[in-house]
């Protein structure tokens, strides 16, 4: 909306006797006040910065002259404040030459001008305003954030105006329009508080604007600026509020000298303390292009507002990018998390062999005594795993410890178990972060992780590996194929005074048993809790016939020779038992869960 004024620098006429031929150019006329038309407009729709029209203390100055042609005579810098002129002016003021007066200006083709104008807005030039050329200094100020100081920025300026040229032969001789626009870029960031934010979270969030002009040469009459150096701007931070899907939202605003240099991938801005993340926004071709009408030689310019809306995520970013206010157009970006040991990828990728639907129950604590209770659960969609519900980094610094559980079923990789008891039978898998190498966002630094270790927040993945935590044991029965073999036909296996029911720890993976030994007849194989071998638990192996078999299980031998005493997690035990009528021998293997060869001797009892 334009504002307009009509300033009437004097209010009293007076009457001048002149030629009483029409012919004449002085005639008798009445001496005619001043008068000015200032408007806040422009070629383009504008706001103030603060405000939307002249506020009482503003101070405008108004370079008027008298022209003939290309020549300039009887010049003044006009000055209004509070509503008022500073002193009374006519147009005649500028209608007679300079010093003895004798040289009579009021003839055809003659007129007044607004040269130029500027509004300081409270505000100081850095270097002196030269009245003759309409030229002066003025400084970005690098800390906006008090009320005030940006208003005090925003220099406003008004380019040559067309000159109103006197006619004698009537008593209206015009008006001066002088209208204003801004002189300085405006940056507006809306920060929104997305996913994983509260409204809360806004007060403390400071934003930053980055490679902004320091210093402009400022010529009013040509709307021209030159600039140098650069400054890093904090910006004001309005009251939160909402979006119109009710989000909450605050606003920050800053006001810069023009020409600050807009190329792709360039930091525009940091927002920090974010419930403790930092972000950082960098310009890419799809804002630049929606920015296009407000950029000139990838430069910023007068009296365009750059308008930003970015919604922030924890650990994610979705901006949209406007330019509004002075001058809008709409374009979308990509903004970028800032953590600070930020790793974008690691050398661990998902497992070939997992498929669409598999899952894990995830825990996450920055207490690796205290896992507290079930985090998220993840499933895999074909290519990523979604975490319902969502999990964030609740800020950019306290690294956190990641524990999982699933098990193996026959129809799924990973199915995700939600309770840390255990029992036999359940091919239970537990899941730790892996042995890694974090590689940070410039594709060289790196950092190690050891297994199990507190991951540092991050915008890569976190990698997870799963062990079996249970143990497979498997009891292979053979004889002779001469006259010395025994019928192995319906021969019942078991296994007795083992636990079969435990708690698995979380932070370990370490399962305890929780019950009171028995027995377990075995049918091929079967998954078993990881437990000493006890001096009463034998194997027994029972044939059709009645005959009966044992041995203690703990005096078996792996390849090595070695008594294998104890079963642990992720090995698979193959006891493969020799029967002959006349001579039993047996030898127990102890193998991975990828299996291993091996064999050893005990002796078989009769029970």
């Amino acid at each position: 909306m334009t504002i307009k004024k009509s300033i009437i620098l004097a209010l009293s006429t007076l009457t001048f006797i002149g030629c009483t031929s029409d012919e004449e150019v002085s005639q008798e006329q009445s001496r005619l006040p001043l008068t000015f038309e200032i408007n806040l407009s422009g070629s383009r729709p504008v706001t103030r910065a603060v405000g939307s029209q002249f506020e009482k203390d503003d101070m405008l100055l108004c370079y008027v002259r008298h022209v003939s042609g290309n020549e300039a005579v009887q010049s003044k810098l006009v000055t209004i404040q509070n509503d008022e002129p500073t002193e009374s002016l006519y147009w005649d003021d500028f209608s007679v030459s300079t010093g003895d007066g004798s040289k009579d200006l009021r003839t055809g083709g003659h007129g007044l001008q607004s040269y130029y104008g500027y509004c300081y807005n409270g505000g100081t030039p850095t270097t002196a305003l030269v009245e003759t050329t309409g030229v002066l200094g003025w400084t970005t100020a690098d800390d906006q954030r008090v009320v005030g100081v940006m208003k005090a920025n925003d220099l406003l300026w008004s380019a040559e105006q067309l000159a109103i040229t006197y006619d004698h032969a009537r008593d209206a001789h015009g008006t001066l329009t002088v209208p204003y626009t801004h002189a300085m870029s405006k940056f507006t960031i809306v920060v929104v508080a997305g996913k994983g934010f509260q409204s809360a979270d806004l007060y403390a969030a400071s934003v930053t604007l980055k490679g902004m002009s320091q210093k402009g040469l400022f010529s009013a009459p040509s709307t021209t600026v030159t600039s140098e150096g650069t400054t890093a701007v904090k910006m004001y931070a309005n009251a939160i509020s909402t979006t119109t899907d009710v989000m909450p939202c605050r606003a920050y605003e800053a006001v810069t000298v023009p020409k600050t240099l807009l190329t792709s991938g360039a930091l525009l801005a940091t927002i920090e303390n974010m419930d403790g993340n930092n972000y950082e926004v960098r310009l890419t071709d799809t804002i630049l292009e929606g920015w296009k009408d407000g950029i000139k030689e990838e430069q910023s310019q007068s009296g365009v507002n750059y308008k930003l809306t970015i919604t922030l995520n924890k650990q994610a970013i979705s901006v949209v990018a406007t330019l509004a206010d002075w001058t809008n157009v709409s374009a979308a970006g990509i903004g970028e998390i800032l953590f600070d040991a930020d790793i974008k990828s690691i050398n661990v990728n998902n497992a070939t062999g997992l498929k669409t639907g598999d899952s894990f129950s995830l825990w996450m604590t920055a207490n690796e005594t205290d896992y507290g209770t079930l985090t998220t659960t993840a499933e895999y969609d074909g290519s990523k795993f979604v975490n319902t519900p969502a999990i964030y980094w609740p800020n950019g610094s306290d690294s956190f410890f990641f524990r999982a559980l699933a098990q193996k079923t026959a129809s799924k990789t990973l199915e995700a178990v939600t309770t840390m008891s255990v029992a036999q039978g359940t091919d239970l898998l537990w899941g730790t972060t892996a042995e890694h190498v974090g590689t940070e966002a410039d594709g060289k630094t790196t950092h190690d992780y050891a297994e199990g270790a507190a991951i540092n927040p991050r915008t890569g993945q976190v990698p997870l590996t799963f062990k079996h935590a249970m143990c497979n044991v498997v009891v292979n029965l053979e004889t002779s194929s001469d006259a010395s073999a025994v019928d192995l036909k319906d021969a019942v296996v078991t296994l007795t005074s083992l636990h079969h029911h435990g708690t698995v720890n979380i932070a370990t993976g370490v399962i305890a048993h929780d019950d009171t030994p028995s027995d377990k007849t075995l049918d091929g194989e079967a998954i078993m809790l990881p437990q000493e071998i006890g001096d009463n638990t034998k194997l027994k192996i029972t044939l059709a016939d009645g005959t009966t078999y044992s041995l203690l299980l703990n005096q078996c031998e792996d390849a090595s020779g070695k008594a294998v005493a104890r079963w642990q997690s992720g090995n698979k035990y193959t006891y493969t038992i020799s029967l002959k009528k006349e001579q039993i021998q047996f030898r127990a293997l102890v193998e991975d869960w990828i299996e291993k060869t091996g064999s050893g001797n005990a002796t078989l009892d009769w029970d």
